[in-house]
């Protein structure tokens, strides 16, 4: 996505228009017109809310990342406000019961809450400890979730007064609701926003939309006045928020085939966000987080960073400059964040516009590494480890010396991996056909001068018999080094 003057002046626009109508209303209460009809906020509340709740089981269900936590969290947040709101509207007095009960005005409010915690849970970084009890044991968290939801909305209809002991016309318990919900809210979608602008993605633009929206539903919710427009805003604002989520997560299915976007937007937003304070651990969750994209080339970033480390010796690179091709090497592939897995893990010949989409993993990792100071020095590798040496490469066509020396020995080592790993498309090659290739595309795909100082680095480490994988070569990060 472009984020351009339009993009931010359309979309500031959209979201601010709900909170200047609420607040026109309440600045001219003649405005604010009485809309009292129980049957529509039953049929339409209770609908809509149900419909959520069983779409957001379903979803989650069927999610191949329930097991990542963030997901898992962000799934439940939705499953929890649809669930708890549609006690708000089963309650509705004149149908199921006939009376008002606590359940109606406690739902409502308790709904936000509910969805903010958990969302909130979704945008922090957990304990080690604690994450990886959720990943053994997601499935598990998300039916007691789901059966406490069911049990919450049967207590609504055998016991409709369980609920009373609740002081839910207390404005001071109201507005603590709202300050807790919304400071949650508002804490999230700052996160959310961050990942988007780290991964552009147009389903993470939605998460954020939806998560201002329902900001503006606290807002209606606390300030509106029962039954009149300036209260029913926040039914369509809830709404509106799930039809944004679902668009979402509809995106996400479609061009990924999961949701796990969301997840690990937030986890290398986070891993980058500490390298750039200076801390050196994250460089290996990075790493692991670009890996498990596709686990089909597990271990290929480390290897590639290792043959990039032994090449870079053989043609007598500085210390400081080894240092610059192993990150590089390690971080090439950062931009495929934004890459679907659909794309990236098809068994078959990508058609020309899948290979666009590949393409564009290199603008976004320069872009990325540009943001990052630890990262910064070797942007221009990670932009141009796809240029080939007689021009015909991509993303802007460099050729001989005019592509860095970083980026021709990443492209060099990248291939070896390639074919010597092999790919979901194509079965591994042995170490002869693979440096077959590598001499038979020296000068047109490769530097020659890169090509034989890999083969000659591997030939010495392996003293004429075929290598073993380098061992994950120990790095400095710090980033007045890099």
């Amino acid at each position: 996505m472009h984020l351009t003057w339009r993009f931010w002046t359309f979309w500031g626009a959209l979201l601010a228009s709900p909170v200047a109508a609420f607040l026109l209303l309440l600045a001219r209460p003649q405005w604010d017109s009485r809309f009292m009809d129980t049957t529509f906020h039953f049929w339409v509340v209770s609908g809509t809310a149900v419909a959520a709740t069983v779409a957001c089981a379903l979803f989650l269900a069927r999610a191949r990342s329930l097991r990542e936590t963030r997901t898992l969290f962000l799934g439940l947040a939705f499953m929890s406000i649809a669930g708890i709101f549609a006690v708000h509207g089963l309650t509705t007095p004149g149908h199921i019961h006939h009376a008002l009960h606590a359940e109606l005005r406690v739902s409502a409010w308790l709904s936000v809450l509910a969805g903010a915690s958990f969302v909130a849970c979704s945008a922090v970084t957990l304990p080690p400890h604690a994450d990886d009890w959720l990943r053994r044991n997601g499935s598990y968290v998300f039916a007691i979730v789901a059966l406490a939801l069911a049990g919450y909305i049967i207590m609504a209809f055998v016991s409709p007064d369980w609920l009373a002991f609740v002081p839910a016309d207390d404005r001071r318990l109201q507005l603590a609701f709202t300050a807790v919900s919304m400071t949650l809210l508002a804490f999230s979608a700052y996160r959310y926003f961050q990942s988007f602008l780290f991964a552009r993605l147009p389903s993470q633009w939605a998460m954020v939309v939806a998560l201002v929206l329902l900001i503006e539903v606290q807002m209606s919710l606390t300030w509106g006045r029962l039954w009149y427009l300036s209260w029913w805003e926040y039914h369509v604002l809830y709404g509106l928020a799930f039809v944004v989520l679902f668009a979402g997560w509809a995106i996400e299915a479609w061009r990924a085939g999961s949701l796990s976007v969301f997840a690990d937007g937030l986890t290398m937003r986070d891993a980058l966000g500490q390298l750039n304070r200076g801390y050196s651990q994250p460089l290996a969750d990075l790493v692991d987080a670009i890996e498990l994209k596709d686990l089909y080339t597990l271990g290929h970033v480390r290897r590639v960073a290792a043959y990039a480390l032994l090449t870079g010796q053989e043609l007598k690179l500085s210390p400081l400059e080894q240092r610059k091709l192993a990150l590089a090497a390690q971080m090439h592939d950062v931009g495929k964040i934004g890459t679907p897995d659909r794309i990236l893990m098809k068994p078959g010949k990508l058609t020309p516009e899948e290979f666009e989409v590949i393409k564009e993993h290199v603008q976004r990792g320069y872009e990325i590494a540009l943001k990052v100071k630890a990262l910064r020095p070797v942007a221009a590798a990670i932009r141009y480890h796809h240029e080939k040496f007689d021009g015909s490469g991509y993303p802007d066509g460099l050729s001989g010396e005019a592509i860095p020396l970083l980026s021709r020995i990443v492209s060099v080592v990248d291939a070896y991996d390639a074919m010597t790993s092999g790919r979901v498309y194509q079965p591994a090659v042995d170490h002869e056909a693979a440096v077959a290739e590598l001499r038979r595309c020296s000068g047109t795909h490769f530097d020659p001068g890169c090509v034989q100082a890999f083969l000659t680095a591997m030939s010495r480490r392996a003293a004429g018999e075929e290598p073993g994988v380098p061992p994950r070569p120990r790095l400095s990060l710090d980033a007045s080094a890099a």
